[in-house]
């Protein structure tokens, strides 16, 4: 026992020797037969390590939940809209008023009042209390008026109007239209000229749908020529441009004063009617009259017997034309 002990120490001491002061001795004497080969470090090359592959999942798309259908239900009616009436049918048979001019028109805004209307002196009204000097040629004379006092007008200037103390006086002055009342009198004037003419316009009116309703009864007639006096009845002649050579005679011969060629508007057509008792030839034509408040459409009549003109007359009132 005591032999295998020296034995494995024996070789400890040289396992160790050589392991260890062998190699130190032998690189202090610079012997390289047992310098134990070192092996050159071999590089380990570290691989990255794969990225993990991360596979996209389809993106989900949340939408909205779609509102339940309502149970079908039968549209609203929609309201009606009011009917706007039918304007009544025009009568072609129906009397159309004429038209005036207002006021301000006819009298320039008061600047000009039409001067027929001074023809004859127009009594007005003093405001208030006024001291005008009347003239008459070279004399002068201071007069007094309270308000409330009549005084005549004669005429205007300007924004004046020409007054006398009376209709007949030579004196003359002047006095500020808004000192009166003059414009009353004169609008109150134009309002009953307005109801006049009206009224004659519907006159006439109303006399062309009868005459015309008589002609249709009326029995035929020759309808010859004539146009320039003689005894037959024949119907007037009527020219080219409309007018009426047996007319135009009556006008230019001083027949009738107030109608004149050249404000005659428009020529009627002839119709035979018995008026009175008495078969005439009747022309009817619309002309132009000068009137205190300025020119108005006038319609007349002439009414023709044995080929002369025998009168003129307005077909709304029937009164003889001037």
């Amino acid at each position: 026992m005591k032999p295998l002990i020296v034995i494995i120490l024996a070789i400890a001491v040289g396992y160790v020797s050589y392991e260890y002061v062998y190699p130190t001795f032998a690189d202090v004497m610079k012997f390289t037969k047992h310098v134990p080969k070192v092996e050159p470090k071999k590089e380990i090359v570290v691989a990255p390590a794969p990225k993990p592959v991360v596979k996209e999942e389809p993106k989900v798309v949340m939408e909205a939940p779609k509102p339940e259908p309502k149970p079908e239900m039968a549209p609203e009616p929609k309201p009606e809209m009011p009917k706007i009436p039918e304007p009544p049918p025009v009568d072609p048979n129906a009397f159309v008023a004429p038209v005036f001019p207002p006021l301000d028109q006819i009298t320039q805004n008061w600047a000009a009042v039409p001067k027929g209307f001074f023809t004859t002196p127009k009594q007005v009204t003093m405001k208030k209390d006024l001291e005008l000097k009347m003239q008459m040629g070279k004399a002068t004379a201071a007069t007094s008026f309270k308000a409330g006092a009549k005084i005549f007008v004669m005429g205007q200037e300007g924004p004046n109007l020409v007054v006398g103390a009376s209709a007949g006086s030579p004196m003359r002055g002047q006095v500020a239209m808004d000192d009166t009342d003059f414009k009353e009198v004169f609008a109150a004037a134009y309002e009953q000229v307005k109801i006049v003419q009206t009224e004659n316009a519907r006159k006439a009116h109303e006399y062309r749908l009868a005459a015309a309703e008589r002609a249709k009864n009326a029995p035929a007639s020759s309808a010859g020529g004539g146009g320039g006096g003689g005894s037959s009845n024949d119907k007037p002649a009527k020219d080219a441009d409309g007018t009426y050579p047996l007319l135009l005679a009556s006008m230019k011969s001083g027949e009738v004063t107030e109608i004149k060629p050249d404000n005659v508007k428009s020529w009627g057509d002839p119709a035979q009617e018995k008026i009175d008792g008495t078969d005439y030839w009747t022309v009817n034509v619309k002309y132009e009259t000068q009137t205190m408040f300025g020119k108005f459409e006038t319609e007349a009549q002439a009414r023709i017997k044995n080929g002369k003109v025998e009168k003129w007359v307005y077909t709304g009132s029937g009164e003889v034309v001037p």
